[in-house]
């Protein structure tokens, strides 16, 4: 009985622990392509109102059949604590910015002002995404930063 408890105890602290891996799929037909070599580093801190710069591209080696396919406008957003049970789900989300255009390969970002409260500042993550339309079964590529905070 008293091993039982301790591995109860033991698996709880890790699963408890367990960071959210940001680069698996998000949902069905969901692929981590889009490579961002400019933005927001992991674990920082990030003030509401900050402008963040970021590049982008769909060079990703991991990718290269979906090369063919345009994408359609990308869009921004912030997710709070996204956890992984068996579905991708989350605290808050909040859009960014849209409507940005693929041939662009930069945007400049906002960190909203007004964001909603949360239970832990810690954990937001950023999510940049576009879908591929004209693609066999309309894929959507992503990349996703974090985790941050953002305090003022």
């Amino acid at each position: 009985m008293k091993i039982s408890a301790a591995l109860s105890t033991a698996l709880l602290a890790v699963s408890a622990s367990a960071a959210f891996d940001k680069t698996i799929p998000w949902g069905k037909r969901d692929y981590n392509c889009v490579n961002v070599w400019q933005g927001i580093p992991d674990n920082s801190t990030i003030a509401p109102g900050a402008e963040i710069n970021i590049k982008f591209n769909r060079d990703s080696p991991k990718c290269k059949e979906l090369r063919s396919f345009p994408g359609s406008p990308y869009s921004v957003r912030l997710y709070n604590n996204p956890v992984r049970n068996p579905e991708v789900s989350w605290d808050e989300t909040v859009n960014v910015k849209g409507n940005i255009t693929e041939s662009d390969g930069a945007v400049s970002i906002t960190i909203p002002t007004d964001l909603p409260e949360v239970a832990d500042d810690s954990v937001w993550y950023l999510r940049l995404d576009t879908s591929l339309s004209t693609a066999p079964q309309m894929p959507t590529l992503f990349h996703a930063a974090g985790p941050f905070a953002i305090r003022a």
